[in-house]
Order: structure tokens, then C-alpha cells, then sequence
């Protein structure tokens, strides 16, 4: 048996990032990390989701993956953001899908060439909201493509059922429970962790 590899990871972005909703604490990274150990990966992950960024607001932190990556020049970052952006405030959107191309491409700018991957966002109960989300989902896609950086989509899956919508709508119309987490994990770890063992240990030019 192989020995296990350990990987740092800078995991970025909103509540669904910290988990917001569920009781355990826990989240879909904490799934990801234990889905990590499973497949012989020692995530070293530092999480840092704050509920309601935007992507505009997530670039404006960016500041917290640079003083990760000067201590562990490695790190892999991954990046999920989107619904915030879609909510209306006010009488209007926060982030128009402009706005949120221009903070994916910011972030595609400063991020580690070859490390950065982009979770897209999830459906939340109103129809109005998935809408815009689904278009922001696609517009990311796009950008993510163009630049060459793996992009997982979440949308589709999750809006067709299961514990995320079920915990979604019995909560507060955004975020799940531990369930809906789990299943939020089950859709992003394939290609997230096939991607991390993709890595090689050390950046070019190092």
C-alpha cells in the first residue's frame, strides 16, 4: 500500500464554504477532507468561508490565499462562491453576472497557475434566484474553460433531488443540513480529488 501524500489546501468562498446550516459543524470540506484520507490524500485544509461574500468580496480577501501560499508555497486552491452574487438587496442584485465574471477572472489572475480550481454554486428554493444562479453557473463555466481551470458544476445535480433540496426547504431556503452537505460532498469529491492527485509536489519553477 502506497503511503498517504499529504496536500495543502486553501479552500475560499461563503457560508456553504463554512458550513453554515449544519449542526455538526462540519460542511462539505470536511467531507472532502475525510473523502481525501480514504483515497491516500492528507488534505491539509484551511477553510476560510464567511456567509454572504460575494465573488467581488471573495477577491477582496484574496489576501488571506496569498499569506496561506507564502507559508506553504504548494497550496492548492479551490474556490465556490456564486449565490450570494445572484440574491437581490434592495431591489436589486448584488453582483450582476458581469460583476461576478470580472471576480472569477481577478481571482483566475492572482491564483496559483495549475492550482486553482472553481466549485460552482448550488440551488437554493426560490425560482427566481436558481435562474440566476444557473446563469452564473454557466458564464463561470466558460470563463473557467477559457483559462484552463477545472470547474465543477454543482447546479444540476443537486436541484434534481435529494437530501439537499429536502433540508434546503425545511431550513431557510439556502442553506442545508448535515445531509444535504454530505450530498453536496458526494458530487464535488470525485473530480476534486482527482485533480488534487494530479498535483505534482512542486510548483514550476521551484
Amino acid at each position: 500500500m502506497s503511503e498517504a501524500r499529504d496536500l495543502p489546501v486553501c479552500i475560499i468562498g461563503d457560508s456553504f464554504v463554512a458550513g453554515y446550516g449544519d449542526e455538526t459543524g462540519r460542511g462539505w470540506t470536511a467531507h472532502l477532507i475525510e473523502a481525501g484520507a480514504d483515497a491516500g490524500l492528507r488534505l491539509q485544509a484551511s477553510v476560510a468561508g464567511v456567509g454572504g461574500d460575494t465573488s467581488e468580496m471573495i477577491l477582496a480577501r484574496w489576501d488571506e490565499v496569498d499569506r496561506r501560499r507564502a507559508a506553504f508555497p504548494t497550496t492548492a486552491v479551490i474556490a465556490e462562491f456564486g449565490v450570494n452574487d445572484a440574491i437581490e438587496h434592495e431591489g436589486a442584485v448584488r453582483v450582476d453576472e458581469a460583476g461576478t465574471v470580472a471576480a472569477l477572472r481577478g481571482m483566475i489572475d492572482r491564483a496559483p497557475e495549475g492550482r486553482f480550481l472553481v466549485v460552482g454554486p448550488p440551488p437554493v428554493v426560490w425560482d427566481e434566484v436558481n435562474e440566476r444562479i444557473a446563469a452564473r453557473a454557466e458564464a463561470m463555466a466558460q470563463v473557467c474553460d477559457e483559462a484552463g481551470v477545472p470547474f465543477v458544476p454543482t447546479f444540476d445535480v443537486l436541484l434534481a433531488g435529494g437530501a439537499w433540496m429536502r433540508e434546503v426547504t425545511a431550513g431557510d431556503g439556502a442553506h442545508p443540513g448535515p445531509g444535504g452537505y454530505e450530498q453536496f460532498a458526494q458530487v464535488v469529491s470525485g473530480p476534486v480529488l482527482e485533480w488534487l492527485r494530479s498535483l505534482p509536489d512542486v510548483e514550476p519553477g521551484y
